[in-house]
């Protein structure tokens, strides 16, 4: 049976002899922490956070439940009282023994099962505040700990409060993650025993450049394009040996940014001992190709994918644990994933934090994070650059004018640029011609398109491009690209534009903006309904993108009569178009870039922080911090609705099993390549054709309401943007 003196942290089958005793555990968890908070200089503090996160589990009481709950009867019995909470003895220990260092470390260990509280939670809630002051309970043999109240990162007056709540947060990290990898293999050795087998950095290196030059022997050297992106990886390779902190690429369309990045990740990393390298992309419509990319270049065993659209295969135990706590060399994922995860308060998105520390983090089309989340986006790269050893690349096309200024005081400031002279790069590498025409009906635009064998044109809206391709005439040439298609259809329908382009057949696109970011097509002639300058850049790299066509391709930028305009799109266009007659021709150039950026940020300076984000952490100076409440902020609001469109055979079958498994979790996720977002009056409209085949999950399957041409049938109200 075991003794009944002994205290335990953890069962399994089997007697009490077999259990993990509580002293093994804290000391277990004690080390990793540690050795996690090592990388920001917080040893001491990681390890205090492993000792007494558990304490509470040394009570009679919580002795008794899990002797009760493995039906082991000893002298504990009587103590039983049903399942105790054991979190809030060590938070209440550390917080008697320091009112400030211990309190951080306190919403920590009251936090580590259900994540970081407020302080204070209002008069029906239970905030660290209420749960400190309740009684202690006695708990014998507790040594008397020794804190430090020295903090590890050099403190900034005027953002004491944000490097406050963010460095908790990573001690929480720490200390999550600690927790649940001793427990792991504890209780299940085989499934630990998939992590941290990687190939190190040296040998990455070496992947790299084994594919690199079998690339450059096929390449022609002869052409500008090539000649180029050879001088922009030069000077990638010459800028990672400079020591670690803020850099900017900025690097044309087709000028070989994204390998150009990771040579330079993987060489800095090398020279300065980074620990990983980790590649945020603001679209999902491109993260499963650059991914594909880094595979092809680094090997399968080395690249982690995490986002919403990722589905590993049932039996890749490996990359499912690793996307817990991003312990992979190569990390690719979203904005949406990175910056929510920093803000947020739950175990599951702050577990993988700490393994940021000492990384290389490469921002990809940095002009797309949105303004209304730019403050916040700015403070998390600013503090992982200053107190984490983060070296930070900002790739872009069109660099956003976000380095510190009199007129953008939270800007970044120290920021390098990898390329000696932008506008030199710029001027190379010129492939097309942008020209504003005026306005234009869809029935005009139609015909213009029409009149072309290989064109394509990016509108802002769903209803737009669905309005602009009815109004086509009638042919197999012209295709729809839009979110109201599901991405395996997008997938098909992009593989069917490329073979188009490649075989020189007759080819007629009509899209939302989802086709500009990095999507990788050649036309010969682009045209842009008015946008942000920095859509049109991007448009324009989806014309004569490899230089073959003859210089300069057309990009005719228009607008649309005012009834027919996207309202959402309207500010942007102002601050474009007043750079329309001084630009013409050349409105991709860096410094028209910058005019618009400085335009448009100053028009919308107040909106940059929508939620108070900022704020909320800037007040955490006083130590009431209320985690829960900055966990509200999110990257996307979340307005839609998703419709599984069953028409596929796969997306049939998987729905047809839906019906017989008792957790869908992962067939669902196999279910999100046909999976179409709608808005709640959508939803509204076509409920009644919807099946529910499991709570909360809807589906689609007649033909009636989705097109194979233009995906699902529903309306757009006037006015509004559907993105993408």
């Amino acid at each position: 049976m075991g003794r009944s003196d002994v205290i335990y942290a953890h069962s399994r089958n089997g007697t009490c002899d077999t259990w993990q005793t509580l002293d093994e555990h804290l000391e277990n968890v004690a080390s990793v922490a540690a050795d996690f908070s090592t990388f920001f200089g917080a040893h001491q503090w990681g390890e205090l956070l492993g000792h007494y996160h558990d304490v509470g589990k040394a009570t009679f009481k919580w002795q008794a439940w899990l002797r009760n709950v493995n039906g082991i009867v000893d002298e504990f019995a009587h103590y039983y009282n049903g399942h105790p909470t054991h979190s809030a003895a060590g938070a209440q220990w550390l917080y008697a023994h320091s009112k400030e260092a211990g309190k951080l470390m306190a919403y920590c260990i009251a936090g580590h099962h259900a994540g970081l509280p407020n302080w204070e939670e209002g008069s029906f809630g239970a905030g660290l505040k209420k749960r400190l002051l309740e009684p202690m309970v006695e708990i014998s043999g507790l040594i008397e700990p020794s804190i430090t109240e020295e903090l590890p990162f050099e403190v900034t007056p005027d953002r004491f409060g944000f490097q406050l709540q963010f460095f908790t947060r990573m001690l929480f990290s720490c200390l999550v993650d600690a927790d649940y990898l001793d427990t792991e293999h504890f209780l299940e050795k085989g499934k630990a025993g998939w992590r941290s087998r990687y190939p190190e950095f040296g040998e990455l290196v070496e992947r790299f450049w084994n594919c690199f030059n079998a690339l450059r022997q096929r390449a022609d050297p002869s052409s500008n394009v090539n000649r180029q992106r050879e001088l922009v990886l030069a000077a990638c390779l010459d800028k990672s040996k400079m020591r670690p902190g803020l850099f900017s690429l900025t690097v044309p369309t087709g000028g070989g940014k994204t390998l150009a990045s990771l040579a330079f990740a993987l060489e800095h990393a090398k020279q300065h001992g980074k620990r990983r390298i980790i590649y945020v992309i603001p679209f999902t419509s491109i993260i499963e190709q650059n991914a594909r990319v880094f595979r092809e270049m680094l090997g399968e065993d080395a690249v982690l994918e995490h986002h919403c659209n990722f589905i590993p295969d049932e039996a890749d135990w490996k990359t499912r644990l690793a996307s817990e706590n991003w312990d992979a060399p190569v990390i690719v994922t979203t904005n949406v994933q990175f910056f929510n995860s920093f803000y947020a308060n739950k175990t599951s998105k702050c577990r993988k934090l700490h393994n940021v520390s000492e990384s290389v983090v490469i921002f990809d089309e940095v002009q797309a994070i949105p303004v209304e989340r730019l403050h916040p986006c700015l403070e998390v790269i600013k503090e992982l650059s200053e107190s984490y050893g983060v070296t930070s690349i900002l790739c872009t096309a069109t660099q956003p004018a976000i380095e510190h200024s009199e007129q953008f005081e939270f800007g970044l400031k120290n920021v390098e640029e990898i390329v000696e002279d932008v506008h030199d790069l710029f001027r190379a590498l010129k492939r097309t011609e942008e020209k504003f025409i005026g306005s234009l009906s869809e029935q005009e635009l139609a015909k213009r398109l029409s009149e072309q064998s290989q064109v394509l044109c990016i509108v802002n809206s769903r209803q737009q491009a669905l309005d602009v391709f009815d109004s086509l005439i009638p042919s197999d040439s012209n295709i729809h690209l839009s979110a109201v298609m599901h991405p395996q259809h997008r997938t098909r329908t992009l593989d069917e534009v490329r073979r188009r382009l490649e075989e020189g057949l007759s080819c007629r696109v009509v899209s939302t903006q989802l086709i500009e970011a990095g999507v990788d097509v050649d036309f010969p002639c682009v045209y842009r309904a008015v946008s942000g300058i920095d859509s049109i850049a991007q448009a324009a790299g989806r014309c004569n993108r490899n230089g073959k066509h003859p210089l300069p391709c057309p990009v005719f930028v228009f607008e649309f009569p005012e009834s027919f305009a996207c309202a959402f799109f309207r500010q942007a266009a102002q601050s474009a178009s007043k750079l329309f007659g001084d630009y013409t021709g050349r409105l991709t150039d860096p410094d028209c870039v910058l005019e618009y950026f400085a335009d448009y940020f100053w028009k919308n300076e107040q909106r940059m922080d929508e939620y108070g984000t900022v704020q909320k952490c800037f007040q955490a100076a006083t130590l009431d911090i209320q985690f829960k409440d900055i966990a509200e902020f999110q990257m996307i609001k979340t307005a839609t609705l998703p419709v599984i469109i069953a028409l596929d055979q796969e997306a049939v079958d998987l729905v047809t099993a839906l019906e017989f498994v008792e957790h869908a979790g992962g067939i669902l996720r196999r279910l999100q390549k046909y999976t179409v977002q709608v808005y709640s009056y959508q939803f509204d409209e076509i409920r009644g054709w919807l099946e529910e085949p499991a709570p909360g999950v809807f589906v689609l399957k007649s033909k009636e309401l989705y097109s194979d041409s233009t995906g699902l049938k529903c309306r757009a109200p006037e006015g509004q943007a559907f993105f993408g």
